[in-house]
């Protein structure tokens, strides 16, 4: 992957944990109601403090990916989190799907990019 495409989706990927994450705060793009068990969930990850410690978590990604600073670091801990987050609307709310699935197509992406950085955890 050529080293531009990689730093815009390197970019493009920091600015969209950048405003999730404090969006977890600020609340200014809506998020629809979940049904269900799913909103269930949902409640109790609001309200233990769960999703506070996405939110802090997925600020501290976008700022290291767009410093360009412990990028494999932060692709890491990214692709977790965009795992679970595809895994629970895959589970519980397919129609909100499209961020998630965005979100976890774009850090495996960059896994892939940085693949020279993740070779001993990638070897079998």
């Amino acid at each position: 992957m050529s080293p531009k495409v990689t730093m815009g989706l390197r970019i493009l990927f920091g600015l969209f944990m950048l405003i999730f994450g404090i969006n977890k705060f600020a609340g200014f793009l809506p998020m629809p109601a979940i049904p269900g068990d799913g909103g269930t969930l949902m409640g109790i990850y609001t309200t233990s403090g769960f999703m506070t410690l996405i939110g802090v978590l997925e600020i501290l990604i976008g700022i290291a990916l767009l410093a360009g600073k412990y990028v494999p670091l932060a692709i890491t801990f990214a692709v977790a989190i965009m795992f679970n987050a595809a895994v629970f609307h895959a589970l519980h709310d397919i129609a909100g799907i499209g961020g998630a699935a965005l979100g976890l197509v774009l850090s495996l992406a960059l896994v892939y990019a940085y693949k020279d950085r993740f070779t001993s955890l990638l070897s079998a």
